[in-house]
């Protein structure tokens, strides 16, 4: 584990941009501020409620940005949560995104579902499979699997740091005393969601042995190629910036891992905040099947697909015996293994979510719809990922959203 040697980084392939991109991100920072300002006295304009401390947030901005679409970002303090987003969604959530013809959108897949269909210049998501499949799993990772590091350095080691620009964002006029006894109490929820995660103090050490491998597996890739799947960003590149970008490279504690252990991923992290490159306007499969590629993503998914497989095989029982009943975001808990492969594997315990089945359907309605010749390529590309096993999974009672709910599809709301 850690950073290659000199000898090997010194053979392997470079990024073509070899420039300061710290520089060009205050410069650019500047120049989107300045426009930002012009356009807020717009009221055709697409608004996106959220924090540069929030995880999906960070991936909508993201892709916002490289789509070339114009929103303002506003930082909803409690008196918007109350008149702008509780009043529409029905509970405090962010992001959100206020549609300049009245509608809100508020779940990041959803937004960008919407927003690909609107916008398909530069699309996000990949047309053929096994590049979209790819791209769908790689979203369901970056939005599930690296909330546990994410979460577990901020909670463990900046809470200061977070509870105070918490408690400024909730209300500025406030004084700092009073922001940082807000924040604390906002935070306290927070953090209260480690356990259901599996965040614990006997997970700690096998999650940041498993995130410093990520980082370098992650360092490998981006030094042969600048985004994920290749020369574009694509839909997997902005699930990953979320936690990447909010947490743990603004987070102070992990941004000091990350500059010494991932300099490549900084500046992944960078390019994606700019997005003013002009990137070739397609994805290679040869990149997929870069050996920097699959150790990367296998990484990732040795310990997330049991986990999902089990999760979701729980949860089709829960729904047949629950027909009708409203999806709650969590029920129950189940044992779970990280480290596999490692002398760090721990087991613990987790609350069983929901949420993650309904992104794992949109994994395999893509492939499923695929032809045969695609089914056999993208099954030979996820055995290599070894998550070839979701293609096994028979989810017959199927997740749908209604109203910014989960429902089973085909039952109603009871407010419908």
């Amino acid at each position: 584990m850690g950073r290659v040697g000199a000898d090997e980084a010194a053979t392997r392939p470079k990024i073509v941009h070899r420039v300061s991109y710290s520089r060009l991100w205050r410069e650019h920072s500047a120049r989107v501020k300045a426009a930002f300002k012009e356009m807020l006295m717009s009221d055709s304009v697409d608004i996106l409620y959220g924090y540069e401390c929030s995880y999906y947030a960070g991936k909508i901005r993201a892709y916002l940005r490289f789509k070339g679409i114009p929103f303002v970002e506003k930082h909803p303090d409690r008196k918007i949560f109350s008149t702008e987003i509780v009043k529409k969604i029905g509970f405090p959530v962010i992001p959100v995104i206020a549609l300049s013809d009245g509608r809100v959108l508020q779940d990041t897949s959803d937004m960008i579902d919407y927003y690909e269909c609107l916008f398909p210049r530069r699309p996000a998501i990949p047309d053929s499979a096994p590049e979209k499949v790819v791209s769908y799993w790689l979203e369901l990772i970056g939005d599930e699997w690296l909330k546990l590091p994410a979460l577990h350095y901020r909670w463990t080691y900046d809470y200061d740091f977070i509870t105070a620009e918490m408690g400024r964002n909730n209300d500025p006029s406030y004084s700092v005393a009073e922001q940082k006894r807000i924040g604390r109490k906002i935070g306290a929820a927070f953090h209260g969601w480690l356990p259901k995660l599996g965040v614990t103090a006997r997970t700690k050490k096998t999650i940041e042995f498993e995130y410093l491998e990520f980082l370098n597996l992650f360092e490998n890739h981006l030094a042969v190629v600048p985004y994920l799947l290749g020369g574009i960003p694509s839909l997997g590149d902005f699930a990953f910036y979320g936690p990447l970008y909010a947490h743990l490279c603004r987070d102070p504690y992990s941004h000091r891992l990350m500059t010494e252990h991932a300099p490549k991923v900084v500046e992944w992290i960078e390019r994606l905040s700019m997005c003013n490159e002009r990137p070739r306007e397609s994805y290679s499969r040869e990149d997929m099947n870069r050996p920097t590629f699959i150790a990367l993503v296998a990484h990732l998914s040795k310990d997330f697909v049991p986990t999902l497989i089990h999760e979701v095989t729980l949860l089709q029982c829960w729904l047949r015996s629950n027909r009708g009943s409203s999806v709650p975001r969590y029920f129950g808990e189940c044992e779970f293994k990280l480290g596999r492969g490692t002398n760090h594997v721990v087991e613990e315990k987790r609350a069983l979510m929901t949420y993650p089945q309904w992104m794992l359907q949109r994994v395999l309605d893509a492939y499923n719809s695929s032809s045969e010749i695609d089914k056999e390529l993208t099954f030979e590309l996820f055995s290599k990922l070894g998550a070839s096993a979701l293609f096994e999974l028979d989810i017959k009672k199927r997740l749908v959203r209604k109203n910014y709910q989960l429902v089973q599809e085909n039952s109603r709301l009871k407010n419908q």
